[in-house]
């Protein structure tokens, strides 16, 4: 088979599409009979073409990225320009090699595998922002980008989701479509748990590499925080990102007096990340809205207890391994951190079960489920 494959981010750019998309290629490696051709963005503004995996052959575009490491920086002009040279690129490959099919994999959306589905069918995989009324930041370009959608979506082979809440939300656009979900994997051999005895001393909490951006909710988790550590004095809380929020969170931690307690270690590399999120004793994610979160695998994997938001399919997450609070309850989050302090016992136990189901969730189960949706395409 051979695929052409889009994807505006790849790390060091972007969030979840980016580092799906990558773990994915690293399975799709293994494939002897699998070459894939992928469009992406350029990180220094400079057209290239380079081998990054055995089969797969990456085609950078200069979309006018500034930032790296920040997809959220990102304008609509870098992504308008992005899907303009894809379609211009995308004659040149399609004249000179014969593709079986062409996936676009989250945002900006899938219009150049929409105007060459004369050439070859396609697959859309929707990851949330590229989804109408995912991200409120979006909200006055939804309004175009809505029916644009439908027409993209109606045409495709398959439409992917990461979570049933995705499915829900991308309804309201398109109900005339069989959504499939895929969700989010993660390399258990990568995240890895560790003793109790290995864990931090002082009693530690985590959002793990959530970026700071509104929808992750950290303001309410650091609230909730605020108020356990001033019954607890030897805890702690850490975020390892940054964001567009990261000032006004700054600001709240000063306003809540707990400047000593809460550490913004910054952008943190990933294997950096590998080796602090075992050692702590929970993680918290209270997203406002949420796809499926690379972070809250991650902390599965490290064998963390969990408190999250009903949101982003949690429903297949929280099995008697942490708790569900309401968005927005920061009273919730003191509540449930207080609880997992108290119980050693429990935090280990739904520890040991968040592990469990972090080894059901692993990456080469969803590239086997996308290489049989392939196989489906190229047999029919």
């Amino acid at each position: 088979m051979r695929i052409l494959f889009y994807g505006y981010e790849y790390p060091p750019l972007g969030g979840g599409a980016g580092n799906a998309t990558k773990n994915l290629f690293k399975k799709f490696a293994k494939e002897k009979n699998l070459y894939i051709d992928f469009i992406t963005s350029s990180l220094d503004n400079r057209y290239k073409v380079k081998r990054q995996f055995r089969n797969i052959t990456f085609y950078e575009l200069p979309t006018g990225v500034k930032s790296g490491n920040d997809f959220h920086s990102q304008k609509p002009i870098n992504m308008i320009l992005y899907t303009f040279r894809s379609y211009l690129l995308t004659w040149k490959l399609v004249l000179n090699n014969d593709y079986d099919l062409s996936h676009f994999f989250g945002f900006p959306g899938g219009l150049v595998s929409l105007l060459f589905r004369w050439k070859m069918p396609y697959i859309i995989s929707l990851r949330g922002v590229d989804v109408p009324g995912y991200n409120k930041k979006f909200e006055r370009y939804y309004i175009f980008y809505k029916p644009l959608s439908w027409l993209i979506w109606k045409f495709a082979s398959f439409v992917v989701t990461n979570s049933k809440e995705l499915t829900e939300l991308a309804k309201e656009t398109n109900r005339n479509i069989s959504y499939k979900i895929i969700q989010n994997g993660v390399d258990i051999d990568l995240w890895k748990p560790l003793d109790e005895k290995d864990k931090y001393k002082m009693f530690s909490i985590t959002a793990g590499g959530t970026r700071m951006i509104k929808r992750k909710g950290l303001e309410y988790l650091i609230k909730g925080f605020a108020k356990f550590h001033s019954e607890v004095k030897t805890s702690k809380l850490v975020l390892m990102s940054d964001g567009e929020e990261l000032d006004n969170l700054k600001r709240l931690v000063r306003e809540l007096d707990v400047k000593e307690a809460v550490i913004f270690n910054g952008v943190t590399k990933e294997r950096k990340i590998q080796s602090l999120l075992p050692r702590f004793h929970l993680f918290c994610l209270p997203s406002l809205y949420e796809g499926m979160s690379n972070a809250v695998l991650e902390a599965l994997s490290c064998g963390l207890p969990v408190i999250l938001t009903n949101t982003g399919g949690v429903e297949d997450i929280i099995r008697r391994n942490g708790f569900i609070v309401d968005i927005k309850d920061s009273e919730g989050i003191y509540d449930k951190i207080k609880k997992l302090y108290k119980d050693r016992e429990l935090r280990q136990s739904m520890g040991r079960r968040s592990r469990k189901i972090a080894e059901k969730k692993n990456w080469q189960k969803a590239a086997d489920k996308y290489l049989d949706l392939y196989r489906k395409i190229v047999s029919s």
